[in-house]
């Protein structure tokens, strides 16, 4: 709902922008320049989602990981011969993934709240009582999942800190501003063409700068990089618990 009214409100702008009937750029005068900054503009764009789509791309990967080790932490666990380790693992793994999807990605760093409901499964997993072979064996494959599932985390958290620079988006912006006061005040000699051509460019170079914005702040539309896997983790522990 969200991008939609993103949609209508960019359109709606562009088209007020279009109706402009005060031009003094011809085509003749402004179009290499426009087409050099639209060319620099286009480069720098196309730069910046590319690492930002990169950064979704791996967070994304790294979140599967994480929480493919965390359903297979639970699953060896139900197999100890420590119950009472069993049933504290379910209940840390059950917290923490129930807590990840409520902290928004920009906050997740600093969500000492969260780092704290990993940490206590860590503890909860270093102080299982092994009595027999099979829990020896269980213990170091919960142990290197463990492993696994901390290193996702951790690259997460690096990852999720790593933003386009100021001065990139200064540029970003600034380019874009000037295409958009270039293209406000060109004239083309049929106004009924301008009004679309304007409408369009300008819709076009506003929406980059939105799908820049939500794919370096870690969102795709209303939805912000994948929650679903803790909720699966949750669902599976739920199912079983039952």
């Amino acid at each position: 709902m969200k991008s939609i009214y993103y949609l209508i409100l960019i359109v709606g702008f562009s088209f007020l922008i279009s109706l402009n009937t005060y031009r003094f750029f011809s085509i003749g005068e402004m179009s290499i320049f426009l087409t050099v900054i639209g060319l620099i503009y286009g480069l720098i764009a196309a730069f910046s989602i590319s690492n930002s789509w990169e950064r979704f791309s791996r967070i994304r990967d790294a979140i599967s990981e994480e929480t493919a080790s965390l359903k297979t932490i639970y699953i060896y666990s139900k197999y100890l011969t420590d119950k009472l380790a069993f049933s504290g693992i379910r209940k840390k793994i059950l917290a923490y993934c129930s807590e990840v999807p409520k902290i928004e990605w920009k906050e997740y760093f600093d969500s000492q709240k969260t780092h704290q409901k990993f940490e206590d499964l860590i503890h909860l997993v270093a102080g299982i009582k092994i009595k027999d072979e099979k829990d020896t064996e269980l213990f170091g494959a919960i142990c290197e999942e463990l492993r696994y599932a901390s290193s996702s985390r951790n690259l997460q958290l690096i990852i999720s800190q790593t933003k386009i620079s100021k001065t990139q988006w200064l540029l970003n912006i600034f380019l874009s501003l000037i295409l958009i006061i270039g293209l406000a005040f060109l004239s083309i000699p049929n106004y009924s063409l301008s009004i679309f051509v304007v409408a369009s460019m300008i819709s076009s170079i506003i929406f980059i700068l939105i799908v820049i914005y939500e794919m370096d702040s870690l969102k795709i539309a209303d939805t912000e990089v994948y929650i679903s896997p803790y909720i699966e983790v949750v669902n599976l522990i739920n199912k079983y618990t039952k």
